[in-house]
């Protein structure tokens, strides 16, 4: 069974040291989130990476391949061997940020339309984020606008 190391790497530089070792062939995960400026992304964990060590090389990783890449500083030890991360974990970080990445991202002012639910194909006015999957949108219900908090992922442009 496959199973993923914890890389320490240099400071701000997650993604520099995926990019370098993707190159390499390996391959490297190193999830992300949203910016409060909603349109860029940074890591989850500043200054850590996950490793997938793949059954192609015989259970030995060539440690020293991967210590020697840009951005990578050493591997996460305890009792002087590298750290596994149950692949649980990994897969729910897949998870979601698979889901981050399909939530799509509105500007404030932007026109929305309701996809489903007691709202679906009304439109209204992108006003801000609410946490990591909920919004305000302004909708104009009986000639009045009314603030209503809605999930994100329940709306299109």
């Amino acid at each position: 069974m496959d199973e993923w190391y914890l890389l320490k790497t240099r400071p701000r530089q997650e993604l520099r040291a995926v990019e370098n070792l993707e190159r390499q062939g390996f391959e490297p995960f190193c999830p992300l989130m949203k910016k409060k400026s909603r349109d860029t992304f940074e890591a989850l964990f500043p200054g850590y990476i996950f490793l997938l060590n793949e059954k192609k090389y015989a259970e030995v990783l060539p440690w020293e391949k991967v210590r020697s890449t840009r951005g990578v500083y050493d591997f996460v030890k305890f009792g002087g061997k590298p750290a596994t991360v149950p692949n649980e974990l990994i897969d729910g970080l897949l998870e979601r940020e698979d889901h981050l990445r399909s939530v799509p991202v509105f500007k404030t002012g932007q026109k929305v339309v309701f996809k489903d639910g007691p709202f679906a194909d009304l439109e209204g006015i992108y006003l801000c984020d609410k946490g990591e999957q909920r919004c305000m949108v302004l909708l104009n219900i009986i000639s009045r606008e009314q603030p209503i908090l809605a999930d994100q992922a329940n709306l299109r442009s």
